[in-house]
């Protein structure tokens, strides 16, 4: 009775550990995906506002924004490529 009590506790560790890894590498996955589609606006952004008094630091706020991406900060990241599409298109603040 004590080792099916045993293997059963087991079990449910096991199980609960699966969940909270596959729960991680999905929230994961959507962060890095938002990195990625607000690393390209802001590309595009840049593209087409060369001329904007705030140019220089869009670009600044666009290399932070990667390097926390890159690094798996990924809320930092987005924060930062939000700033730089915000410099570059101030009716949107």
């Amino acid at each position: 009775m004590l080792k099916l009590k045993s293997i059963g506790g087991a079990a449910l560790v096991c199980s609960v550990l699966a969940f909270n890894v596959a729960s991680a590498s999905a929230a994961e996955a959507a962060n890095l995906t938002g990195c990625i589609e607000q690393g390209k606006q802001v590309k595009t952004a840049l593209d087409a506002n060369q001329q904007s008094a705030n140019y220089s630091e869009a670009v600044k706020q666009q290399r932070y924004g990667l390097e926390f991406c890159n690094s798996g900060f990924y809320q930092k990241g987005v924060d930062h490529y939000a700033q730089a599409l915000k410099l570059l298109d101030p009716a949107k603040s």
